[in-house]
């Protein structure tokens, strides 16, 4: 069966602004699938009992619950996930393209620069104690992140805000090992120092507090530490023709 089912999701207590409103309201990515909008509410719906959601996911910032879940859905369900912003043409012909070719894993849209890749050495794990966390990721003696890696191949890399996957394929895999991984690592630190706030990120100042975070992971450290590195890992079977999402006027 074609799969055009499409996810978004708004992870916080917060309601959506009037721009996310328009954004989800106007999105049409595929016609004939449907866009399925997730909220706190009726995540459960989709959890399945073969695969919870990871003991540290409740402690986690809502932006980064987002990050848990684009891996959860990629991996489990399949199919197209985006930021909640308009997108500038459908999907049609690029879900066809993943559902009729088994050697396409993803499909997303091109990194733009060199410093939109990952910043690596944010990681506060211990990269030698890392298993799944390692090819595109390390220095060459193994002992420190690194991100030269991916900068040096930046064109090859696909961006974190909107994708097209197919379900259970080793680039998936990888990714949903490779992020239980980071959640292992970071789970005692996260029961102490839970989420305080939506944008919650290691070091960066509590806008309601002006007290520096004690949360324990950094930005991007769930999404684009895994999902770069696995991106070139996997390049030769992922396409890069996704439409650039629409960057303004959406908050």
């Amino acid at each position: 069966m074609k799969n055009y089912t499409t996810y978004c999701w708004w992870t916080g207590d917060n309601e959506l602004s009037e721009n996310r409103k328009r954004s989800l309201e106007t999105m049409k990515i595929a016609p004939g699938g449907n866009i399925v909008f997730i909220d706190k509410d009726n995540l459960k719906d989709y959890i399945l009992p073969e695969s919870p959601l990871h003991e540290g996911y409740q402690y986690l910032s809502p932006i980064q619950k987002g990050d848990y879940l684009k891996c959860y859905f990629m991996h489990h369900y399949g199919g197209g996930y985006s930021d909640i912003k308009q997108t500038s043409k459908p999907w049609t012909e690029y879900f066809d393209r993943l559902n009729e070719n088994e050697d396409l894993y993803a499909i997303g849209y091109a990194e733009g620069a060199p410093n939109h890749v990952a910043y690596l050495e944010d990681c506060r794990l211990d990269p030698q104690e890392s298993i799944k966390c390692r090819t595109n990721t390390l220095s060459e003696d193994g002992k420190s992140w690194t991100s030269q890696h991916l900068r040096n191949n930046w064109t090859k890399l696909i961006g974190c805000g909107l994708m097209i996957c197919r379900k259970n394929t080793p680039f998936t895999r990888d990714w949903w090992e490779a992020l239980n991984e980071k959640m292992d690592g970071y789970l005692e630190e996260l029961k102490k120092y839970p989420s305080q706030w939506p944008r919650d990120s290691h070091n960066h100042v509590n806008p309601n507090t002006g007290e520096k975070s004690k949360y324990p992971i950094a930005w991007a450290v769930l999404h684009g530490h895994v999902y770069h590195p696995l991106t070139l890992k996997y390049h030769k079977h992922i396409d890069q023709d996704l439409t650039y999402p629409v960057m303004s006027n959406y908050q």
